[in-house]
């Protein structure tokens, strides 16, 4: 009876959450979402038009039966190439075989790390970001998926192998921009070795598959300032300073912040998983492109911290950021998750500092 009690606030989470995406279902079960430019980038992979913008608009038109702004393939090009099997599917096919995947990544990881975070099922069920990703046709869970297997394989000594899994979080980058830095200041070279190795691959398969000239078209698509038109639903530093009307140098001088603040943490502690936590934090916040969906990723770093922080204002923190309470506050997005983002750093900054103060005490 038990057993069945505790499993009542991870149902009433998970009615919650299929109310939120009932409320775009007819959007949902078509597939008018962002899955649509995957889709198309895998039927573009190896010719000229992979990131043209006409082109993509033209054929997704064709397959919806109607035009969505600023809707295009922006991923790698390697991504379009791994994404071609799935092209060989009518598009409603392919895309039940995308949320399947999603799907299982987040059931997975959810079996796999409630054992040792015994609230992880019950933060997931009233996830905001678990329910968008479905609605926005992301595939941020498989991010999930991958670094949740990396961190697996380091506990199990893998490390080279840890790195390869790795490198597939290249899919979106821009996520994971602070982890080679912390993996190069720890002289975690095996990992390191790994995830290159794995990029180098991912980067030669975009080559042969998806053209030269694929890489100098990504990067212009990249450059362009309309893939970041919905800046007040972007939950990073872009978003924030955007909000406030700061600017770029404003943005600028609180990623060199986040970025310093991350480096000393480096130098406080040896975990690895703490580390690995806490560069995924502050890649969503540095990150100049992002989404509610893309904070899937935090319940990786719920978990992390779990493991290996016994801090409670820390935990509390980002615990708060995994409710649905930021997002009913009447503040925009934009502005509540950073500033929720920043006051875990701040916490784990200060964590450590008691720790390092207790034990030159302790030694003295």
């Amino acid at each position: 009876m038990k057993r069945l009690l505790d499993w009542v606030p991870v149902a009433l989470g998970i009615v919650l959450l299929s109310t939120l995406v009932g409320l775009e279902w007819r959007r949902t079960i078509r597939g008018q979402n962002d899955f649509v430019a995957l889709y198309v980038g895998g039927k573009l992979a190896g010719t000229p038009d992979l990131y043209s913008r006409t082109a993509n608009e033209a054929m997704i038109t064709s397959i919806l039966g109607a035009s969505m702004e600023s809707v295009i393939y922006t991923r790698p090009p390697f991504y379009a190439v791994l994404l071609k099997p799935l092209t060989l599917l009518p598009y409603l096919a392919a895309y039940a075989i995308f949320c399947a995947v999603c799907l299982f990544s987040v059931v997975w990881f959810v079996v796999r790390f409630s054992k040792e975070c015994p609230a992880l099922p019950i933060f997931t069920s009233f996830c905001i970001p678990v329910a968008a990703f479905l609605p926005q046709g992301q595939d941020t869970p498989l991010l999930l998926l991958f670094a949740g297997t990396s961190i697996l394989l380091t506990r199990k000594k893998r490390d080279f192998l840890a790195g390869l899994v790795l490198s597939l979080c290249a899919i979106k980058f821009h996520l994971f921009l602070l982890v080679p830095l912390f993996l190069l200041t720890k002289k975690r070279w095996r990992v390191l070795g790994g995830a290159a190795c794995g990029t180098c691959i991912l980067f030669l398969l975009g080559v042969i598959a998806a053209g030269p000239h694929a890489s100098a078209q990504y990067l212009n698509t990249l450059r362009n300032p309309w893939i970041n038109f919905r800046t007040d639903m972007m939950p990073n530093l872009h978003g924030l300073t955007a909000a406030l009307n700061g600017g770029a140098r404003v943005e600028a001088a609180l990623a060199c912040a986040v970025i310093a603040t991350f480096l000393w943490i480096c130098l406080r502690t040896e975990s690895y998983e703490f580390l690995f936590a806490l560069s995924i934090l502050c890649g969503l916040l540095v990150s100049f492109h992002s989404g509610i969906g893309d904070d899937v990723l935090l319940l990786l770093v719920f978990v992390t911290i779990f493991h290996s922080s016994l801090d409670k204002p820390l935990r509390i923190a980002l615990a708060v950021s995994l409710t649905p309470l930021p997002y009913f506050l009447g503040v925009p997005i934009s502005v509540i998750m950073p500033l929720l983002f920043l006051l875990t750093l701040i916490l784990a900054a200060i964590s450590l500092e008691r720790r390092h103060i207790g034990i030159v005490a302790v030694n003295q």
